[in-house]
């Protein structure tokens, strides 16, 4: 598992296959991806400390932020067609 450093933090793909990836992502403190969508598929988080589940549907845009001082982990589970070049981030 190669871990891909981000300004937010980090992921690891954990598994993937025809129609799904699971990815580890991890949060610094204050981090928050951009504000983003996808077109062919969905995503799932479940975050590790929290117990919680979020849900982003294909089109709709969403952001994960962390706005506590310690780290956040979560898994992403992503279901549709799960390339990393379906990302249409929101201009500033």
């Amino acid at each position: 598992m190669r871990k891909v450093l981000k300004k937010w933090g980090w992921y690891k793909v954990f598994a993937k296959g025809n129609g799904f990836k699971v990815k580890l992502l991890y949060l610094k403190p204050f981090g928050k991806t951009s504000l983003q969508r996808h077109k062919f598929r969905s995503e799932i988080w479940m975050f590790l400390d929290s117990q919680k589940v979020k849900t982003a549907e294909k089109h709709q845009w969403h952001q994960l932020n962390n706005p506590s001082n310690k780290g956040l982990r979560l898994i992403e589970v992503q279901i549709g067609i799960c390339q990393e070049r379906d990302i249409e981030r929101q201009r500033k």
